[in-house]
């Protein structure tokens, strides 16, 4: 308890925090000959058969061990941490922990007799704070953990931020023998130089708590290293002490994340589910009455800055900041609510909570240190959003269709493509806000966020794979609506544009011997359409302009319409009204570009029976491409300048990605006119 307050600036003053400090680093170390008989008692030899050298007194001294700084006699004198336990250590903690389970069986009775309500086993929460601390008096298990997030670490591709290696054939249950790291540890650093080191170490913890779920309970500044040179591999930071690790099970990553997202833009309705999945509120629970408190309670942390902020914000919440009369009526109505939590609201903590929050409250507690405004809801939010963005399981995808899709909103149904960019931009760091910069607004792109190359790059990366699979069937649904409505409109189009003109009037004459006006529209013109099955003869069959159209691109529907003005919209917002015009179809197929799809019409293009062939389709793709070269002088260069410098920042295989999602569509769209098509024989 004392390592965790000891990082908590917004909840003591400095010289509380001071002394705390000097405690952990006052420890009087046991006799260096005591330590070296237990080095040679658990490896089995003298100590020079292992070590070359170590030094007189250790290094670094603790409540359960001290280290010393030893060289291998490997014939290359590599420097060590050899890490020995304290004598006799494991009867002084058990004697502790037998006091401390008393008092929490006294504490449950008493919980139970006036708070029955009260769900929480205290005695359970005390378990599995003493079985992390008799695992911590097993350095074999410390180098089993040591070597496992170190692994986890590196696969997972963390930047900065190391594990030191352990030598297995030297390790015991007493003693741990792990690479040397030159170092401060973070309590000595600068404040500008922990905010720093911050963000590597919460990008680290997050990765182990969401993604390994194997993490690190035990991270207060002593255990993390800022070192003094890079590595050869350029890790700058060093995490150490391994002894106290905690697992946290893939169905509870996924509760936790989905509480992240409601509780980053205050939805506080399905965070109630959220905590009912965790186990901390029960299935009947009383949720009119929890959503107003959740307000309350949760929304001053969501807004980041520790305790100090927290009571500034109640204080503000209950009108305790003017008159004494005004501060007796509003801490009268936190009381109330107090009582409101301890009587009425049946709230749990789960077992393994208790590491967890331990391992929280100090990371948020060094975190201020650096940064006084820190929130850690907000901080953590673009970690989830690339979780969000990569990681392929149902769970995740039953999260993600929840950010990016307006779910329960009948009145607004689908994809909302301003959720999309602003997932990206999240992903990226770039988080659009509401309510004072307080929570995380799901609808804002922020305007200093991704450009569109950028934002088309992560998409295409191997860190979207998940975005990608939830949007499939909808982009084909996007690519149906908009071939449809471009197609629709560009005929209209050619078909005034190609009506030939009507003869003037002739004086005193008159229209008597001018022929009347003629319009495309009338006149049938013979398609050659495919058949029904995709070896059939194609047969020729004589159409209207219109009823040709009418055939591949059927008129959009009331919601097909909406749909298409939201995505539309959106796209000039983002994209520019050029882009935007052409989702429209407003006056950008020029008649050479309809007159194109007539002639790929007539000449057989539609009746050719290897019509969805890859090659076939890249033709097609290559026909669109020759469609945009013909559009107007005024727009044309436009769209063409988008697609190519969104495309210039791609790789060679997010390139490659692309052309086969295109490909994809074109293919699927095709199918589509085709069995329409069909249906006319």
């Amino acid at each position: 308890a004392g390592q965790m307050m000891s990082v908590r600036p917004d909840v003591l003053p400095q010289a509380t925090l001071d002394e705390l400090t000097n405690l952990q680093d006052g420890v009087v170390p046991f006799d260096t000959e005591i330590a070296v008989k237990q080095i040679e008692e658990e490896l089995g030899g003298p100590l020079g058969q292992f070590f070359t050298s170590i030094s007189e007194e250790p290094v670094a001294a603790a409540s359960l061990a001290q280290v010393y700084l030893a060289t291998l006699n490997d014939g290359k004198d590599t420097r060590v941490a050899v890490k020995v336990q304290r004598p006799s250590v494991l009867a002084t903690v058990s004697k502790d922990l037998y006091v401390l389970r008393r008092a929490a069986e006294v504490f449950q009775m008493l919980v139970e007799r006036f708070a029955p309500q009260q769900k929480t086993n205290y005695v359970a929460l005390l378990n599995e704070w003493s079985i992390g601390f008799y695992t911590e008096l097993d350095f074999a298990n410390e180098a089993r953990n040591q070597e496992r997030l170190r692994t986890g670490l590196i696969e997972a591709g963390i930047k900065g931020i190391t594990v030191p290696k352990v030598y297995d054939e030297m390790c015991t249950r007493r003693v741990l023998v792990s690479e040397w790291m030159d170092g401060i540890k973070l309590s000595e650093c600068e404040k500008d130089e922990i905010a720093e080191i911050t963000a590597l170490a919460q990008e680290a913890f997050l990765t182990q708590l969401f993604g390994m779920g194997f993490f690190h309970a035990d991270p207060h500044p002593g255990n993390i290293l800022k070192l003094n040179e890079p590595t050869p591999e350029g890790y700058t930071v060093a995490i150490i002490d391994c002894g106290l690790m905690a697992n946290v099970d893939k169905a509870d990553q996924d509760h936790m994340i989905s509480a992240v997202i409601h509780l980053a833009n205050k939805d506080y309705a399905s965070l109630v589910d959220d905590f009912i999945r965790l186990k901390i509120l029960p299935t009947d629970c009383d949720r009119a009455a929890i959503i107003p408190l959740m307000d309350k309670a949760l929304s001053p942390y969501v807004k980041g800055g520790g305790a100090k902020k927290y009571e500034e914000e109640l204080k503000k919440m209950y009108g305790m900041e003017d008159s004494m009369s005004s501060q007796v009526g509003g801490f009268q109505a936190m009381t109330q609510d107090a009582l409101t939590v301890l009587n009425d609201i049946p709230f749990s903590i789960p077992p393994y909570f208790a590491i967890l929050g331990r391992a929280i409250v100090t990371l948020e507690g060094i975190a201020l240190t650096g940064n006084e405004d820190y929130g850690i809801i907000m901080e953590t939010y673009p970690f989830i959003a690339r979780k969000l963005l990569s990681e392929n399981r149902p769970e995740i995808q039953q999260a993600l269709q929840e950010v990016l899709f307006s779910v329960g909103d009948s009145s607004n149904p689908g994809l909302k493509l301003n959720r999309l960019l602003a997932l990206l931009n999240n992903a990226s760091g770039a988080v659009g806000t509401k309510e004072g910069a307080a929570f995380v607004d799901l609808d804002a792109v922020p305007e200093d966020g991704l450009s569109l190359g950028d934002g088309l790059k992560l998409l295409l990366s191997q860190n979207a794979e998940s975005v990608r699979k939830l949007l499939e069937e909808e982009v084909e649904n996007i690519a149906w609506v908009f071939f449809r409505q471009i197609i629709r409109k560009g005929m209209t189009e050619a078909s005034v544009a190609l009506t030939p003109p009507r003869p003037p009037s002739l004086p005193f004459i008159g229209d008597l011997i001018s022929p009347p006006k003629l319009q495309l529209d009338d006149i049938p013109l013979p398609f050659l359409l495919p058949g029904e099955e995709i070896t059939s003869t194609p047969s020729v069959s004589l159409m209207t302009a219109n009823q040709f159209t009418d055939l591949i691109a059927p008129k959009l529907t009331r919601d097909e319409e909406i749909y298409a003005i939201s995505i539309s919209d959106a796209a000039e917002e983002f994209l520019g009204p050029n882009v935007a015009n052409f989702l429209r179809g407003d006056g950008l197929i020029s008649t050479q570009s309809a007159s194109l799809v007539l002639a790929a019409a007539s000449t057989g293009l539609l009746g050719n029976k290897d019509l969805l062939g890859t090659q076939n389709a890249q033709n097609v793709i290559q026909t669109v491409s020759n469609l945009l070269k013909r559009l107007d002088s005024k727009a044309g260069g436009s769209v063409e300048e988008v697609l190519a410098e969104v495309t210039a920042k791609l790789s060679d295989d997010e390139k490659e990605r692309l052309d086969e999602i295109v490909t994809e569509l074109t293919q699927r769209t095709l199918a589509k006119v085709r069995a329409r098509a069909a249906t006319r024989q």
